[in-house]
């Protein structure tokens, strides 16, 4: 994206499943709009048709990786378009709770090519973020989070997988042009909220 086209900021929280991404997206997004700034708050999957049917074939498991990438990507498409363009246009602060690092990720891991991955999403003309915060946190830890809140664990909360993801992570600051903050996600809530803060104030 053309700097000219762009004029807000995109914040987005990438992590493994447990890891306090959600948490720290909300706190970052409410913390904008007490200090006056204009912002929204968005996730992925989206609530769309693209999202939905996403959420339904992980919980069933009946859909190859390529299926499922081909989905996010659909999903991711039509968010920019509808949600995440008009409003960086407006000068808006875009936080978002997994955006297409999350692909790079988990649909890596699954065996879809990363380069592939990089390439569609170019061709398709997504934003890289700004600035992307990485909840790291332990698979195992991650696992014992989720067994907290989920009877069952979807397609996605696998051992052997989340490490592959996880791997995939700490180390994607390789593919992407943009700055990547590593997370110590083991720490206190607030303590990272701080820290996140300070980043952003400084961008901003």
């Amino acid at each position: 994206m053309n700097k000219e086209d762009k004029r807000g900021l995109l914040v987005a929280f990438e992590g493994i499943d447990g890891s306090g991404k959600s948490t720290q997206a909300r706190m970052l997004y409410e913390w904008l709009l007490s200090k006056g700034y204009r912002a929204i708050l968005l996730r992925e999957p989206t609530d769309g048709i693209y999202g939905k049917l996403i959420r339904k074939k992980l919980r069933n498991g009946d859909a190859s990786p390529e299926e499922i990438y081909k989905l996010f990507l659909l999903d991711r498409i039509e968010d920019v378009s509808k949600n995440i363009l008009p409003a960086l246009k407006r000068d808006v602060i875009v936080v978002i709770d997994r955006y297409f690092i999350s692909t790079i990720a988990y649909q890596g891991a699954s065996g879809i090519p990363i380069e592939r991955i990089l390439k569609d999403h170019q061709s398709n003309k997504i934003p890289f973020p700004d600035i992307v915060f990485i909840l790291d946190l332990p698979v195992e830890e991650a696992i014992n989070r989720l067994r907290r809140i989920k009877k069952e664990a979807d397609i996605f909360e696998k051992a052997d997988f989340l490490r592959k993801v996880r791997s995939i992570y700490l180390k994607v600051d390789k593919y992407i042009p943009c700055k990547v903050v590593v997370l110590d996600a083991t720490k206190n809530v607030k303590e990272i909220h701080n820290i996140i803060v300070n980043f952003v104030s400084q961008i901003l």
